[in-house]
């Protein structure tokens, strides 16, 4: 959780609006053999999102590394 919370303040991609608890909440749910993905990659190739609890979602960890830093439509 550390290390994903400080590479999105590195990329100021953390909003002062954004609700910690609830991200935080979300990581500690992640069910076994999921990674917590960010729908809009923070560092996209075309698109940046921001790392707030409406951009994050569970994937498979097999899923999460095949989609790498793009986001599907």
């Amino acid at each position: 959780l550390s290390a994903a919370n400080r590479r999105c303040e590195q990329l100021q991609a953390t909003p002062k609006w954004s609700d910690l608890s609830k991200i935080k909440d979300i990581y500690l749910q992640c069910p076994e053999g999921h990674h917590v993905d960010h729908i809009i990659p923070i560092k996209g190739k075309l698109v940046c999102g921001l790392h707030v609890s409406d951009n994050l979602q569970y994937l498979l960890a097999e899923d999460n590394l095949k989609k790498s830093n793009r986001h599907l439509i």
